[in-house]
């Protein structure tokens, strides 16, 4: 079982978690005199971020139409100290201000979307390190701080106020209801498929670094596709809804990180330019990279040829890259790069041995009687999640997420889970997040429907309800426990 499209926006899933009202006001134009990789503090990262978003939010109204952020503000903390700002500048706010406004400080690394001063707005709690921690990303998709930040509230913003309601693309409507939502990867991993979407990927930047070879290029990712497609059926299945869903949000953030990084934010050439060069090859299997990456070049292959389909991605159950390769024939046989293969394949194992970490104890503990498993309604996440992609196996066919990182808040109480392995699985409708459990053991005590947790990457307390096999699953709005004698089902 794998989450649909709608609920996996509803509760705005990153695949690597994000970092990510008086007082005076800091003019639009105010910026650091020499910008680091790491702002040597956040008062610096938050000036930073505020001169980006003042650089590029008016106009990304040109980038993809009805998304225009001019009048969007962004909250940012470190947990102690709050900004608010928008395109005109920014100020510091209390946490009463917060208060009086309904909004919530998410946990350290993590966003949350937000209304302030009644205007559409997100909150980001960046990490305490202000990046310092951040590896480099191969592709380049993911930018350095302060870029980081404004990346990422350029692109969580794109998801509930662009895609979803009140303008609601019917593409992605129509997408969900076909079960083209599936995220997931076959655990152990393979190389195969991963080789042919990277080449997809591969060719498409360089026709766009190279326009004189754009429709050869265009050929050759159109073999690419094709092959894979034939060769791995079940790695596309299902497929489409995350390729739109991130794909259209991934080049949305990344043409407007452009924007800020070249001398004439609306000159089109300048930003398509500066990420041609920004954007690297990929050599490093990462499924779920794959659709921020293809749909990202794609729409900016399209750009440079005149090619103008964004409104039809909101209305039809298309993909940017089935847009782009509209028309196109397939070249020949093709062979990847030596450094794509071997990287990759190197990649797959290194993978395989690191989420038999957790995936491994995961699958058994599930499965095993001695253990409960902890059910929460999908509904009661509360901000982001984060966590290392969405996986499945044949043992135990739902989805996976290694590590991840997110807050509960059912009915009758709140959890944090910090780096716990968990489950997702559909019923009748509804999604919930499965965590085994034992009573007793590692900080986890359960008297009567009061359950306590403390330890093992989980803290809280929630109100629960015993479930026998015949009651396997809870209420919408409850947490539950579950015998693992009862098996989640396929």
């Amino acid at each position: 079982m794998t989450r649909s499209r709608s609920t996996r926006s509803a509760v705005f899933l990153a695949m690597v978690t994000a970092v990510t009202a008086g007082c005076t006001t800091t003019q639009a134009t105010e910026r650091t005199a020499a910008r680091s990789d790491v702002p040597a503090s956040f008062t610096e990262l938050a000036a930073d971020v505020q001169h980006d978003i003042a650089v590029a939010w008016p106009h990304t109204a040109q980038v993809w139409p009805g998304a225009d952020f001019s009048g969007h503000n962004l909250l940012l903390t470190d947990g102690t100290t709050t900004y608010a700002m928008d395109r005109d500048g920014r100020r510091k706010v209390s946490a009463e201000d917060l208060a009086r406004a309904k909004v919530e400080v998410p946990a350290e690394d993590a966003f949350d979307v937000a209304t302030w001063h009644d205007k559409p707005s997100l909150i980001i709690h960046v990490p305490k390190d202000l990046g310092a921690s951040q590896k480099p990303d191969p592709t380049g998709l993911t930018a350095p701080q302060p870029g980081n930040t404004f990346a990422l509230a350029s692109h969580e913003q794109f998801h509930p106020y662009v895609q979803s309601k009140p303008q609601e693309w019917k593409s992605l409507k129509i997408l969900d209801e076909r079960s083209e939502g599936d995220r997931t990867e076959l655990y152990p991993l393979q190389a195969g498929p991963r080789v042919d979407r990277s080449m997809v990927y591969n060719t498409l930047l360089k026709g766009l670094r190279n326009p004189d070879e754009a429709a050869e290029r265009l050929s050759e990712a159109a073999w690419w596709d094709a092959k894979w497609r034939k060769d791995y059926p079940d790695d596309a299945s299902g497929q489409q809804a995350t390729d739109l869903l991130e794909g259209t949000a991934k080049y949305f953030e990344q043409y407007t990180l452009g924007m800020t990084q070249v001398d004439d934010a609306t000159d089109a050439g300048q930003v398509r330019e500066h990420l041609a060069k920004v954007l690297k090859p990929m050599t490093v299997a990462s499924k779920g990279v794959e659709p921020y990456a293809i749909g990202t070049v794609a729409l900016l292959n399209a750009d440079a040829q005149g090619k103008d389909f964004k409104r039809k991605l909101t209305t039809e159950p298309t993909t940017p890259l089935a847009e782009l390769l509209k028309g196109v024939k397939p070249s020949g046989a093709q062979r990847a790069p030596d450094e794509v293969r071997e990287g990759i394949g190197k990649s797959v194992k290194s993978t395989n041995r690191e989420l038999s970490k957790s995936i491994d104890p995961f699958v058994k503990n599930v499965q095993d009687p001695g253990h409960s498993v902890l059910m929460l309604p999908v509904e009661s996440v509360s901000g982001s999640m984060g966590g290392k992609g969405f996986y499945t196996t044949k043992e135990l066919p739902i989805t996976i997420t290694p590590d991840a990182k997110v807050t509960f808040k059912p009915a009758g109480g709140r959890l944090r889970a910090e780096c716990v392995t968990t489950g997702e699985l559909d019923k009748d409708g509804k999604g919930y997040f499965a965590i085994p459990l034992v009573p007793g053991k590692d900080g986890v005590t359960l008297k009567g429907t009061e359950l306590t947790l403390d330890g093992g990457g989980l803290s809280g307390r929630l109100s629960v309800r015993k479930a026998t096999e015949d009651d396997t699953y809870c209420a919408p709005n409850l947490a539950g426990v579950r015998r693992a004698g009862a098996g989640p089902g396929p």
